[in-house]
């Protein structure tokens, strides 16, 4: 890897490492709620979040599986070098995967952990074009969600996140408590929509 290749990861580790996670647990616990997340640099075609969101989550246990167009050689030494993550080339048995919507793996191949122990499933990530809180021109594609940490419903626009995707989180086809967690991300915006969240398109 060259110097030109390796960009600077998190300013403060320890400190942006912790301030990036709350964040994410915060979206977590509370679907559909947008938030920044921008403790590192965007490494192209990554977005900032995106690499935030990796950098926060990922260590040496962790394996991640990468879509096509988002595994380039800065991408890939970055966040080897940062995280110290295997990148992997299955899918079907990474902890993590990341994909941009025309590239998203098979969904049913992906983990969704056991009976006795869910959280041995995958965490997917997409990196979509816009979220937003209301419908606009890029942001065309509604989603009322509703579930703990909801109250009531709440919605949620993004960039079109590709008919699987959305056939998955409204069918939600996986056993509870076993299944999938969505993270999305776009530019420095996050939000997620766990297992336990109601999706319905509008």
């Amino acid at each position: 890897m060259t110097t030109a290749q390796l960009q600077q990861g998190f300013m403060e580790p320890v400190h942006d490492a912790q301030q990036a996670f709350r964040t994410l647990m915060k979206v977590m616990s509370e679907p559909g709620l947008l938030r920044t997340l921008n403790q590192a640099d965007g490494i192209a075609p990554m977005s900032p979040a995106a690499v935030t969101t990796l950098l926060a989550l990922l260590d040496q246990t962790t394996s991640l599986w990468l879509s096509r167009s988002l595994s380039t050689a800065a991408v890939c030494s970055n966040l080897s070098f940062h995280s110290g993550a295997p990148l992997i080339d299955d899918p079907a048995i990474a902890d993590f995967a990341i994909a941009v919507p025309a590239e998203l793996p098979e969904l049913d191949r992906l983990r969704i952990g056991e009976p006795d122990y869910p959280d041995r499933s995958c965490t997917l990530l997409v990196q979509v074009e816009q979220l937003a809180t209301e419908k606009n021109t890029a942001a065309s594609t509604g989603l009322r969600l509703s579930g703990p940490g909801i109250p009531g419903q709440r919605t949620l626009y993004l960039s079109d996140p590709g008919a699987s995707l959305l056939r998955y989180l409204v069918a939600r086809p996986d056993p509870f408590p076993q299944g999938i967690d969505l993270i999305l991300l776009a530019g420095d915006c996050v939000t997620a929509i766990p297992r336990t969240t109601q999706v319905e398109v509008i």
